[in-house]
C-alpha cells in the first residue's frame, strides 16, 4: 500500500514538473489588429452587410437615409427601446460580426434635449442579451451611458459630459470581456471602469437612434463604423 502511494505521489509530482514546463515554453501572446471592416456610408444605397430589423416588421423606410445628409447614416429617433421588458425596436441596423474578439468605433452627430433620446451602439446577442454605449440625454444630463442587459435585467453606469454633439464611441469585446469607451476627437480616449463578462456567440454590432420617452424625432448622423478583428498572436522577439 505504502509503495502504491509513492508511486502515485512520484507520478503527481512528474505531471505537475511537466506542465511547469509547458508552462515555460509556452510563448507569450499578444493582441494584434486583424481584418477590418468599414463602412463610410458612402453610397446612396444601404450595402448587402446590414440588416435593418432585427426582424422585417422592426424596419420603417421612412425613418432612415442615406441622402438627407450625403456620406452619413442618418437615423431619425422614434419611441422605440428594448430595455428590459420594452422590446419594443425600430431600425436597428445590424451587422453580424465574424470575429471572436473584436473593437468597434462610430463617430456620431446627435443632440439629445430631453431624458433618454440617445444614439449609440450595440453588442447585440438578443434582445434580452445586449451591450450598448450611448450619447444620452439622462436624468437632467448630457451624457455617455455604457450598459449591459442579461437575461432582461438591466444595469448601466451612466457618465456626464459637456454639450456637445459630436461624439466617437468604441466598444470591444475580448474573450468574453466587454469595454466601452468615448471620444471627443478621436484619438484621446475615456474608458468606463466597468468591464464586465458575458458568454455569448454569434453577436451583432448594431447601431440605433431612439426616444423611448419623449417620441421626438431627430437625426442621429452616422459618419461611418470600423469593426477591427483581434487576435492573439505569440510576441515577435
Amino acid at each position: 500500500m505504502k509503495s502504491s502511494k509513492f508511486l502515485l505521489l512520484v507520478a503527481l509530482v512528474v505531471f505537475a514538473l511537466a506542465l511547469q514546463g509547458c508552462a515555460e515554453n509556452s510563448p507569450e501572446m499578444e493582441l494584434v489588429a486583424g481584418e477590418i471592416f468599414r463602412d463610410e456610408f458612402d453610397s446612396e444605397t444601404l450595402a448587402e452587410h446590414w440588416t435593418v430589423g432585427p426582424n422585417p416588421e422592426h424596419r420603417r423606410d421612412d425613418k432612415w437615409s442615406l441622402t438627407s445628409y450625403p456620406g452619413y447614416l442618418t437615423i431619425t429617433t422614434q419611441d422605440s427601446d428594448i430595455h428590459e421588458t420594452s422590446n419594443r425596436p425600430i431600425n436597428f441596423f445590424m451587422y453580424k460580426v465574424p470575429y471572436e474578439h473584436f473593437e468597434a468605433v462610430t463617430r456620431i452627430i446627435f443632440q439629445p434635449e430631453q431624458d433618454f433620446e440617445q444614439a449609440g451602439l450595440f453588442i447585440y446577442k438578443d434582445m434580452d442579451n445586449y451591450a450598448r454605449l450611448a450619447r444620452v440625454h439622462a436624468f437632467g444630463n448630457q451624457s455617455v451611458e455604457p450598459a449591459l442587459e442579461t437575461d432582461g435585467s438591466y444595469r448601466e453606469w451612466i457618465q456626464t459630459i459637456g454639450n456637445t454633439a459630436e461624439i466617437y464611441l468604441k466598444m470591444s469585446m475580448i474573450r468574453g470581456q466587454l469595454g466601452y469607451h468615448y471620444s471627443f476627437d478621436g484619438v484621446e480616449w475615456v474608458e468606463i471602469d466597468s468591464r464586465p463578462y458575458v458568454r455569448w456567440d454569434d453577436v451583432y454590432l448594431v447601431l440605433y437612434a431612439i426616444s423611448p420617452i419623449s417620441a421626438r424625432q431627430i437625426d442621429a448622423l452616422f459618419d461611418y463604423v470600423e469593426v477591427t478583428e483581434l487576435k492573439f498572436e505569440p510576441v515577435q522577439q
